[in-house]
């Protein structure tokens, strides 16, 4: 038998699969991005399982207990938090508007004008007098945008049927992950011919260790950032008396947007200080507020950059800084946000193949 016919018969059971995603992609795709969902839960959780496995030296009961818990927890969430967050998103759908533009640029002018010398404010107000229909233009955009985000948001992630069928197909898929996560494994390296199974063994490993520790530290660092967000408002907010309406959706916005590389920390404060320009305050608008709420998410990246991701990020990537900002805005101009965030591990993956090959070149 001929080297293409053995490994076509050896690769059929990944070959077969990929072809029929290939055909019925448009139907394909919810399923694939619900593995993506479910494979980052087994990333996070296999550790937890690892402990409780050393407990009760079953590995079935152990991927059991776990799921249990993951459940209970997501239960008192839905009886919680995701009440307050529902009632905020459609507090937020309901407030966009074209005023919201108009408030948002008075408030902004009184604020420039108390730090700005004379010229300079006379130049940006004769500026934006001059770009008026070109911001109307934009804000109308982007409110049609959020707006059908908001309206549509999981609508890929939930395009099988009902949000409670998806989530149950997620778990599941995670439990399979969770369970049978090395039999997958041991049917990807059973495929390679075996002069090339020791050095597809140590690529597989090299690249399941890195990813995974990436992916862990960037949800422990999102998480860590939404909190510390959520609670440094709530604080500011206390202590001044000024209003940030939506302070969980900001926070949750910020530990989200965390996962950009770079973009991230800015991205998330920004809203903030929208919001806190656009609200009605029972406390003069004044730059001293604005910078506050700067310095709460000066202080949150610090302490994320000082205190959380030193601990949690000992598996960097080890791409250097350049790189990851060229790669981020390549995987924004490609894929959008998805892009942006997926394009690291994957820039990750690519780094360890190449160091493979290179090293079995020098052989």
């Amino acid at each position: 038998m001929n080297k293409p016919s053995l490994f076509i018969i050896r690769n059929i059971w990944w070959l077969v699969p990929l072809a029929i995603i290939c055909i019925f992609w448009e139907h394909a795709a919810p399923i694939l991005l619900m593995l993506v969902f479910a494979f980052l839960g087994r990333v996070v959780l296999h550790p937890v399982v690892r402990q409780v496995e050393k407990l009760t030296g079953n590995h079935y009961w152990s991927v059991m207990i776990v799921i249990t818990f993951l459940l209970v927890f997501l239960i008192f969430l839905s009886s919680s938090l995701f009440p307050i967050i529902g009632n905020q998103i459609a507090a937020l759908q309901s407030s966009l508007s074209m005023e919201t533009l108009a408030k948002f640029q008075a408030k902004l002018t009184l604020v420039l004008e108390s730090i700005l010398p004379s010229f300079i404010f006379n130049f940006y107000t004769d500026l934006t007098t001059q770009l008026d229909s070109t911001f109307s233009e934009i804000w109308a955009t982007g409110l049609s945008h959020i707006k059908s985000f908001i309206g549509g948001a999981g609508s890929l992630a939930f395009a099988l049927g009902s949000a409670f069928l998806s989530f149950l197909i997620i778990i599941v898929f995670m439990v399979i992950f969770l369970l049978d996560g090395e039999k997958f494994t041991f049917a990807f390296l059973h495929a390679v011919p075996g002069e090339h199974y020791g050095t597809a063994k140590g690529m597989l490993n090299k690249i399941s260790l890195q990813i995974q520790a990436y992916i862990r530290g960037q949800l422990i660092a999102a998480t860590s950032v939404g909190i510390t967000s959520i609670i440094g408002l709530y604080i500011l907010q206390w202590i001044t008396g000024i209003s940030i309406p939506y302070t969980i959706l900001i926070g949750i916005g910020a530990g989200l947007f965390n996962l950009i590389p770079f973009v991230g920390p800015i991205a998330g404060m920004i809203p903030a200080v929208i919001v806190y320009l656009v609200t009605d305050q029972s406390m003069p608008i004044h730059f001293i507020y604005v910078l506050l709420i700067m310095t709460v998410f000066a202080v949150v990246q610090l302490i994320d950059n000082l205190v959380v991701s030193p601990y949690i990020m000992g598996g960097s990537v080890g791409l250097h800084p350049i790189l990851v900002i060229i790669l981020v805005l390549l995987g924004a101009s490609v894929g959008g946000i998805l892009g942006m965030l997926f394009v690291i591990p994957i820039a990750a993956i690519l780094k360890v193949v190449l160091g493979e090959f290179v090293t079995n070149l020098k052989k």
